[in-house]
């Protein structure tokens, strides 16, 4: 969840990452492949930068992608002689709890994000879907005070106007004329409207 949140990947991309896809960057975090995409049907790839959370280690990807391949190489013994660019980072399991070797389907991916965002107690969590980590981290990235080209790297989009349905929301209030007469909440220090300017609704 933490990878295909922080590099805005698609369902199909996150299911498709291959072992020698993610990357880690000594004290940055990951670097992404994204080997193809909707948006790069020739297959050209794309490379992502996704930061480490050392602050938090529990929602790190650096860490979690660490922790996940030692999980994957006690638990999956199935390599049939194939390259790391050949076999998936992600792999399902079986009913008895044994990786399969098998790459995770779009719909697993799907049920995974649904799964995660009850378990975590979300409201609302019967409208995520996969779609939900990619709109998520543009929409979060927004609010942190990200601009359309920092977003649109991040999630590869080729259309600002898509793009910018999910700076919107954050972009109302950041660049609100008003904050500059006003100032924000609580903000002291601006100077108070004269009171010779006359009401004009």
């Amino acid at each position: 969840m933490l990878v295909g949140f922080g590099a805005a990947l698609r369902r199909s991309e996150l299911a498709g990452l291959a072992l020698s896809d993610a990357v880690p960057v000594a004290g940055r975090g990951l670097q992404i492949l994204v080997r193809r995409s909707k948006t790069d049907q020739r297959g050209a790839g794309q490379e992502v930068a996704v930061w480490a959370n050392p602050k938090e280690a529990g929602f790190c990807p650096l860490a979690a992608i660490e922790a996940w391949l030692v999980f994957r190489g006690k638990g999956l013994d199935i390599t049939g002689g194939a390259s790391d660019g050949e076999r998936p980072l992600f792999v399902g399991k079986s009913k008895g709890g044994r990786l399969t070797g098998q790459e995770l389907s779009d719909r697993a991916v799907w049920r995974l994000v649904k799964g995660t965002a009850e378990a975590a107690g979300l409201e609302g969590w019967e409208r995520f879907s996969g779609h939900s980590l990619r709109a998520g981290l543009a929409t979060a990235a927004g609010e942190a005070g990200a601009d359309l080209g920092q977003v649109m790297r991040q999630t590869r989009h080729r259309s600002a106007d898509v793009a910018l349905g999910y700076l919107r929301p954050a972009d109302l209030w950041r660049n609100s004329p008003t904050q500059g007469v006003w100032g924000e909440p609580g903000d002291a220090e601006q100077p108070p409207v004269s009171r010779t300017h006359r009401w004009q609704p």
